[in-house]
């Protein structure tokens, strides 16, 4: 369709009209013409921009979103009006907010019904493919609230469909963005019966809801098993991540006494080949399908049900093992704005724009998600939803979630409590300047109005860890850090609101698939250490995380040394930097074993799980220490008990003041069961006392 200059419907009466300088003068006229109206609109304002003159105009009558318009001036040149920042008005979401749970399709074997949400679509045409191959064009038709519909008659189960969209003058070929399943390297959707999903044999591991008794555990189910050094027969795949293997995979979480699974993204992702599955690598943080799981982990993934109902078996697999299972997901940005069906069904909707209409790009991925919009935000509550109630998912980490807005994100937390009361939400709530208002971002600035959301804690990180970006060494690694400092951080980052409102908001970690591993930041930061030393460093480290109050969040490996070959962001490096190298468990498993010890005294002393900040002040003092030593001595009492936690950061020797009737539960590598006085000791590490009332 040729247009001679370029229009724009920013508003329900403000059309912006792009004039080229050449067909530019002072007597411009434009009129507004569909099948049944002819509207003449009323200049407001006019503008010079470069090589073009700006009109503003307004309507004087009802414009219908769905129809097609076509703007003439005074010689006849001619424009279509294309979708504008009318997407953007408070109008149109007041209009156009549709609150059924019916998008996508609805299966039955007599009949399936497709809907569409485009309230700026022209025409929609349905693509589909039986099991023959044969594929037919129907179209929907407009109902009400901007939604397009279709049912078609007869049993669709495995037939194929996409979707032909016309908003402005062209069509565009897209996938459902509400669709269940998919083809290999979704080119297509499936119609599916959820009838035909693997049936979950075990129930969910009893958990108390307390997020302080979780003990997070981060893996990618590829990174896990890919390695030769794996026994697992389905590397990289689904099926390996539960393989019943002797000290490895489940068995391995299992026995180190983990409460929760934390999955890298397994919703559908770009950056891989699904059918060629070592042409690429990504960690998945790249959505392109957000309720379809990835089919790079499937063993079959052009089969409309395989991965679907293997990643529900993984998911029965680890309750039945006792395990919950958490997701990683990603609602921050889309992988690709061009290709992701948002911006093909309502152009300038789901994404954000500054006040220039220019698009941002805070994610560094191109674009921003609208999670303020209230179909945006619906999309996210429906998608949490579905993976909760399909595949038992219990609970959600939240990448960039300082991108999203806080309305959003409780709303969420309020959603998944409502379906799970022990499911919880956490994520990674950095500050980040973006087109919302400050008071409305969900970043760890405004944890107070987000009291039961938690956060990772790179506060945490810095001063044990060291700098993620620059030299400073931090306690696990043998540098000084302030008392006060390392108390705020043993007491969950909420005494005197260090950083949080309750300790419950605290993801206590030192490693994660981001950045170096602790082993590869301690060979950068230390001057040529030996691996003796790295390790005692590294249980030092661990056991800070693990006894702190908040939540203790491990990366898969982080017990045993885990080294990405000194590869900072290794989010499309190969295999052969991502996986998990499982010769490293035996090779330290002195280390595997002291996690599991501390795991076990965290769950077996209610003091070192506190949920309210009175009760830390009550129960947590830190003593103060001599010029001498860097060692840091803690005393929790309570429960009829108290323990002495000493965390010693050096080789220096020293004889730790421990005092009558204690008794030793954790020699600095290991559990025991030792009455003592003093102790003399010269290896970083923690050690820990207790005596009964």
């Amino acid at each position: 369709m040729k247009s001679d200059f370029f229009s724009y419907l920013d508003g329900f009466n403000l059309i912006s009209i792009l004039v080229p300088k050449r067909l530019d003068n002072d007597h411009k006229k434009f009129i507004l013409v569909n099948e049944s109206q002819t509207i003449t609109l009323t200049i407001l304002t006019k503008e010079l921009i470069g090589q073009e003159v700006k009109y503003s105009c307004s309507i004087n009558d009802n414009i219908y979103l769905n129809q097609n318009y076509m703007i003439f001036d005074e010689a006849k040149n001619q424009s279509f009006l294309r979708t504008g920042s009318i997407v953007r008005t408070e109008l149109f979401d007041m209009m156009y907010d549709y609150d059924e749970d019916d998008l996508g399709i609805t299966y039955t074997e007599i009949s399936t019904t497709f809907k569409l949400w485009s309230p700026v679509a022209k025409e929609i045409e349905l693509e589909l493919i039986d099991l023959k191959g044969i594929k037919q064009f129907i179209d929907l038709k407009y109902q009400e609230r901007g939604v397009w519909a279709l049912t078609v008659f007869g049993n669709l189960d495995g037939y194929k469909y996409r979707y032909r969209v016309r908003v402005n003058e062209t069509f565009n070929v897209t996938t459902d963005p509400y669709a269940i399943a998919s083809d290999a390297n979704g080119e297509y959707n499936f119609v599916v019966d959820t009838n035909k999903f693997y049936s979950f044999k075990n129930t969910k591991p009893e958990f108390s809801g307390r997020k302080v008794d979780a003990i997070i555990y981060e893996v990618s189910v590829r990174d896990y098993t890919i390695s030769s050094t794996s026994k697992a027969l389905n590397k990289g795949l689904y099926e390996g991540m539960h393989e019943d293997l002797a000290n490895e995979g489940i068995n391995h979480i299992k026995d180190l006494g983990i409460t929760h699974v934390q999955l890298m993204p397994v919703y559908d992702f770009e950056g891989t080949d699904e059918v060629e599955k070592d042409l690429e690598y990504n960690w998945g943080y790249n959505p392109s399908q957000y309720n379809v799981p990835e089919g790079w982990y499937s063993k079959a993934p052009e089969d409309a049900y395989a991965r679907i109902n293997e990643l529900r078996k993984l998911v029965d697999e680890y309750h039945g093992a006792g395990l919950r299972v958490n997701m990683d997901v990603v609602y921050n940005h889309v992988y690709d704005m061009g290709t992701f069906p948002f911006e093909k069904i309502v152009p300038g909707y789901f994404y954000r724009f500054d006040s220039k209409g220019i698009r941002t790009e805070v994610s560094g991925c191109g674009n921003d998600i609208a999670s303020e919009r209230p179909m945006m935000q619906r999309f996210i509550l429906n998608s949490i939803k579905w993976w909760m109630n399909t595949y038992h998912i219990d609970g959600f980490r939240f990448d960039l979630m300082g991108l999203l807005d806080i309305e959003t994100m409780n709303k969420v937390d309020a959603l998944v409590k409502s379906i799970d009361p022990s499911a919880f939400v956490y994520g990674e709530g950095w500050i980040m300047a973006n087109t919302l208002p400050d008071t409305k971002r969900s970043h760890m600035g405004n944890q107070q109005f987000m009291p039961y959301i938690a956060h990772f804690n790179d506060a945490f990180r810095e001063q044990i860890k060291g700098g993620t970006f620059s030299s400073s060494l931090g306690f696990a690694l043998g540098g000084k850090v302030s008392n006060a400092d390392l108390f705020y951080l043993f007491t969950g980052s909420a005494v005197d609101q260090y950083r949080f409102f309750n300790p419950n908001q605290s993801i206590n970690y030192i490693e994660c698939h981001d950045n170096h591993t602790f082993y590869d930041r301690a060979k950068v930061l230390l001057k040529n250490p030996s691996e003796k030393e790295i390790k005692d460093y590294a249980r030092l480290g661990l056991a800070f995380v693990i006894l702190s109050q908040g939540v203790p969040f491990i990366h898969a490996g982080q017990e045993f040394l885990r080294s990405k070959n000194g590869v900072e962001n290794s989010y499309k490096s190969p295999d052969s930097i991502n996986q998990v190298d499982w010769t490293l468990r035996e090779k330290h498993i002195d280390l595997v074993e002291s996690v599991k010890d501390l795991i076990n005294i965290r769950k077996d002393y209610k003091l070192f799980r506190l949920r309210q900040v009175t009760d830390i002040k009550q129960s947590i003092r830190i003593v103060e220490q001599s010029v001498q030593t860097t060692t840091v001595q803690f005393v929790l009492t309570g429960f009829n008990q108290t323990i002495k936690v000493f965390f010693k950061n050096s080789y220096i020797d020293e004889l730790l003041p421990v005092g009558d009737h204690y008794q030793c539960i954790f020699d600095g590598k290991q559990r025991v069961s030792e009455k003592v006085n003093h102790y003399l000791v010269n290896t970083p590490g923690v050690y820990l006392f207790v005596k009964e009332a």
